[in-house]
């Protein structure tokens, strides 16, 4: 009997409608069709669609490939700044591009060279020394 009940939930799983075909949607406020198994599904998802990008994809690698060129890193910093949901106008981005490519060389040097692990480029990579001595809990003295 308890496989007749199985055989039946299951044929009436298969043949039900699908959320995103009634207009639902399928957890955090996205659409339903904007779900994928597939980790190349994922791929073409931005990247600030939701939780599901980042649980296959934490961090923006860093590769060989970004520092070919200076166009070739500007290309991955814009992506960065995509990626985690990062606007800045073009000034404040060229003041803290110096920035951004040698925390991504650091990244990367470490990660070639260590077994111990690996960094990645968070939300900070751009941040300046002020900023991250303001995250850590520095004051500058009052005068």
């Amino acid at each position: 009997m308890a496989s007749m009940a199985s055989k039946l939930a299951r044929a009436a799983f298969a043949t039900r409608a699908s959320p995103s075909a009634v207009g639902a949607t399928a957890g955090a406020g996205r659409p339903a069709a904007a779900i994928s198994d597939s980790p190349t599904d994922a791929i073409r998802i931005s990247p600030v669609e939701g939780p599901n990008y980042r649980k296959i994809y934490p961090n923006p690698p860093v590769d060989e490939n970004v520092f070919k060129s200076k166009e070739a890193m500007w290309a991955f910093y814009e992506y960065w700044c995509k990626y985690h949901g990062i606007s800045r106008d073009r000034r404040e981005m060229v003041r803290r591009f110096k920035g951004f490519s040698n925390t991504a060389r650091r990244v990367y040097e470490f990660n070639t060279s260590s077994s111990y692990g690996g960094l990645a480029m968070n939300h900070l990579a751009d941040a300046t020394n002020e900023e991250r001595k303001l995250l850590r809990g520095y004051r500058p003295a009052k005068k």
